[in-house]
């Protein structure tokens, strides 16, 4: 990077006012950084009425305080996805470099977000700390000298460190904090070599921009440079750009009934929170918000909340996260006048519970079967959700369920984005609660292509609520195997029974249809998170959840094995972050047919009889000795 009069002449707007008479200066570095310093100055109020964000990913150690962790990163060592690495010094750190043994290559990616100097900054404005200023000093020279912005035609997502991703990240959540922090002390030279850097990711995000959750990470970074610093000759085009472009795709990301695209938990809330930054940002600076962008993202947060378990948590579906709902309210609260959205962002002391228990998602597929809004309540969620636009797992129609606090029937989770036989387990319907067919899998990955029109498109789903039995019942038609191969039609019926004398607490009946031209071996998968008492024939019992099959089929339980990989889930995003669980298969051989399983949440003796013909609606549950007479067509209406 040049850094002369020329160079900054070129990128900044002649017309704002200072910005000729810091150039014309004698030594023009320093005539612009005090103008830069001088600007700061004016805006820094207004910058930091935006409560701090803490940064994302795994940049610190397990169990290491902020302060730890900043002692540690100012003595060169680094960490990114929780794996680290030390360079010696802060001057010697080699931003191209990756330290994991099998060349994960988001260590290398995430590593130029640069939380680690937003950590620094943020514990530098607490304590006063001169060597956090010192270290995030060198830190930010380092990767400004070492880095530089690649050629106009190189595409958004090459580089080791100019990915558009880590350019809106670095531009709309870490640099303006970094910059509003460190100011005053950083040199002459390094402010007027982050206000060209600054420009130059500017021409890259709207040059090189991506799609889906990209774009949005890329046009919040870019209304962040538009914003905060609008003395550079294409802020203004820059600001109309980016708004434009999330109005835009606010209407083609956001499904009608508030879920984003890719249907995951994860990007849902990343989808959000770039447009709670830009949010933010825009009423702090006195901007004003188009109305129709706002209701779509309040739509949106409180989506988080109809898909909110027991404790709290969001579930953690296709590439999805458990995270804590309330936390994650916090800020949208700040914005949205919602009750519901109020009452869990500040622990009920304001707003009030929604009007709603049990609840549907028509358009993304989604249906939570709740009793109540309490961590002692019952909990369940049917997936009917179309694929989505990506991070998808091969899973239609998989089911979860909480008993309380507690996830007893759960799934894959997200794992690290390797290419791991994990990572390949965790994504597939092998790691899910769903239909097996000859051994095959769910596969729609192979040939889907995304339709903008989708995003206007109810699933299909059916339900019904009442005050004993919710109902959703779905269905999955789409391919097998790597073939592709259509071997039969699978709906699952999913009775959510509130209030029986007999239990006395909620239970689930799931009634599983297929209808095939042939004989094939279905094998319905059941992964349980819960201390085994026992398995039988047609039981499986454990601490907090027991699973009564009927007649005529077999069960099998696999917990824990590698080769291949079954019976595990993730728990985390990191590399090595899953635990075995039990995965229970019950098997059935036959052309047309209907399985029956019975999930309940307490002890005591439990039996189902079902007839394995299809057209028949009937149930008998045995329960310590009593007989349960249930038709489908009377819980359909949700009668008992």
């Amino acid at each position: 990077m040049v850094l002369d009069r020329d160079a900054l002449g070129a990128v900044l707007n002649h017309d704002y006012p200072g910005i000729d008479k810091a150039l014309d200066s004698p030594d023009p570095i320093h005539g612009f950084a005090c103008f830069f310093r001088s600007y700061l100055d004016s805006t820094k109020d207004r910058f930091f009425s935006i409560p701090y964000e803490t940064p994302e990913n795994a940049y610190k150690l397990a169990g290491e305080s902020d302060e730890e962790a900043c002692r540690r990163i100012a003595s060169g060592t680094l960490v990114s996805v929780a794996v680290p690495s030390a360079f010696g010094s802060v001057d010697s750190v080699d931003w191209h470099s990756n330290p994991t043994f099998n060349g994960y290559k988001e260590w290398t990616w995430q590593l130029s977000r640069h939380n680690d100097i937003k950590l620094l900054a943020h514990e530098y404005l607490r304590t006063g700390r001169s060597e956090y200023a010192s270290a995030a000093s060198s830190l930010l020279s380092s990767w400004i000298r070492t880095c530089p912005a690649p050629d106009a035609d190189t595409s958004g997502g090459e580089t080791d460190t100019w990915r558009t991703i880590e350019c809106g990240i670095r531009m709309g959540a870490n640099w303006p904090y970094i910059i509003y922090a460190f100011y005053p002390v950083f040199s002459d030279e390094l402010l007027s070599a982050i206000a060209l850097s600054l420009y130059q990711h500017g021409e890259r995000l709207e040059r090189n921009h991506m799609s889906g959750n990209w774009l949005l990470m890329e046009m919040n970074g870019l209304m962040h440079i538009a914003v905060l610093f609008p003395f550079f000759r294409r802020s203004a085009h820059w600001k109309g750009f980016a708004l434009s472009m999330m109005e835009e795709e606010a209407r083609k990301q956001f499904y009608p009934d508030g879920m984003q695209y890719e249907l995951t938990t994860c990007y849902h809330e990343v989808a959000i929170n770039n447009y709670q930054r830009m949010l933010e940002l825009m009423k702090a600076f006195s901007l004003e918000i188009p109305g129709e962008l706002f209701s779509i993202m309040e739509n949106a947060a409180e989506a988080n909340i109809k898909l909110m378990e027991p404790d709290g948590m969001l579930p953690d579906i296709n590439d999805g996260s458990s995270s804590d709902v309330s936390a994650l309210l916090v800020p949208k609260s700040r914005l949205f006048a919602n009750d519901a959205i109020r009452f869990f962002a500040t622990g009920g002391k304001e707003g009030h519970l929604p009007s709603y228990e049990s609840i549907a998602l028509p358009y993304s597929g989604f249906f939570a079967f709740r009793t109540g809004w309490s961590d002692k309540d019952a909990y369940a969620l049917l997936d009917s959700a179309p694929f989505g636009k990506g991070h998808q797992h091969e899973d239609k129609l998989s089911l979860i369920v909480s008993s309380g606090r507690k996830r007893v029937i759960t799934e894959g989770g997200c794992y690290a984005y390797d290419d791991s036989p994990m990572r390949k387990h965790t994504i597939s319907s092998f790691c899910h609660n769903v239909l097996i067919i000859d051994g095959m899998g769910q596969n729609r990955r192979k040939s889907y292509v995304w339709h903008d029109d989708e995003i206007k498109a109810e699933s299909g789903m059916v339900w019904n609520i009442s005050d004993d039995v919710d109902f959703a019942e779905g269905e999955y038609s789409g391919p097998y195997g790597e073939d592709e191969c259509h071997p039969a039609v699978w709906k699952r019926c999913v009775y959510f029974i509130k209030h029986h004398p007999l239990f006395s607490r909620p239970f689930l009946v799931v009634v599983d249809r297929v209808e095939a031209e042939d004989s094939h071996e279905y094998c319905f998968l059941w992964h349980v998170d819960s201390e085994r008492v026992s398995i039988s024939a047609r039981d499986a019992i454990y601490s907090d959840v027991h699973l009564s099959f009927p007649e005529g089929g077999s069960l099998s339980v696999t917990r824990g094995a590698m080769h291949p990989v079954a019976g595990f889930i993730a728990t985390g995003k990191e590399q090595g972050m899953y635990k075995a669980v039990d995965r229970l298969g019950f098997r059935i051989t036959a052309s047309t047919a209907r399985s029956v399983t019975v999930i309940s949440l307490e002890g005591g003796d439990l039996s189902v009889e079902a007839s394995p013909d299809a057209a028949c609606t009937d149930i008998t549950i045995i329960r310590d000795g009593s007989r349960i007479t249930l038709d489908e067509k009377e819980l359909r209406r949700g009668r008992l």
